[in-house]
């Protein structure tokens, strides 16, 4: 008979943990699984939570490992994009997300691997966005890039709708691009200050805005002085 690995143990109470959550897996099914008798499994993991931040490396590991920054900021941040929403929707949901909502006083170790995992997924974010962005446009596109892949994963398993997910990925991939369009004049700069409190977090539609206000500003001051010119000859 063939040794059981521990990678194999870990991979196995992943898949278990994303599909019934940290209270519905038990050391026994995983026993079963992996064809171990439970007191063999304990011999490898001296408990459940003990698996935990094994389960969440892993999947940040196969998820995000490739992910490293190249100096092309767009470009890395589409590529972790990608690996984000290709795991979801191959898996229907996030282990850690189901793992959070298994948080309780009784299980310390449990809320400080969750923590870390999505601490970990941000922190990268923020770090491949802030080789061509601000601290502060890092940090709010990583945030909300987490924010919104996993809120559309609800989507995935109520109506098994992979649109959601894949319009969020859009939507955040067209924020991307509005960021990388860099700074504009003081007239744009100005408007888009008075409308939306910071201009670095104008969306692309809302640049075109500012703009087309700022050249109807400055048409209008044209035709002004155009009218006050003709007056001086009647």
């Amino acid at each position: 008979m063939a040794k059981t690995s521990r990678a194999e143990i870990i991979a196995t109470a992943r898949d278990l943990m994303r599909d019934k959550g940290y209270a519905g897996t038990s050391m026994k099914e995983l026993a079963d699984r992996v064809g171990l008798l439970k007191g063999s499994l304990y011999s490898h993991f001296a408990s459940k939570e003990e698996l935990v931040p094994e389960v969440l490396a892993l999947t940040y590991a196969q998820t995000f490992g490739a992910c490293v920054p190249s100096g092309d900021w767009r470009g890395d941040y589409a590529n972790a994009l990608d690996k984000m929403v290709e795991m979801l929707m191959v898996n229907r949901r996030c282990v850690g997300l189901h793992l959070a909502y298994g948080l309780d006083g009784a299980t310390p170790g449990l809320a400080q691997a969750v923590g870390k995992f999505f601490l970990d997924i941000r922190s990268l974010l923020e770090t491949l966005l802030r080789q061509g962005l601000d601290e502060d446009l890092a940090a709010s596109l990583a945030l909300d890039t987490m924010t919104f892949t996993e809120g559309a994963t609800l989507w995935l398993v109520v109506e098994n709708n992979g649109a959601c997910m894949q319009s969020v990925k859009k939507d955040l991939l067209a924020r991307a691009a509005s960021y990388a369009e860099g700074r504009p004049d003081d007239h744009v700069r100005r408007i888009l200050d008075q409308t939306i409190d910071d201009w670095r977090f104008a969306s692309r539609a809302e640049r075109r805005l500012a703009e087309r206000a700022s050249a109807a500003e400055d048409d209008a001051l044209k035709v002004r002085a155009a009218l006050e010119a003709a007056s001086c000859f009647r």
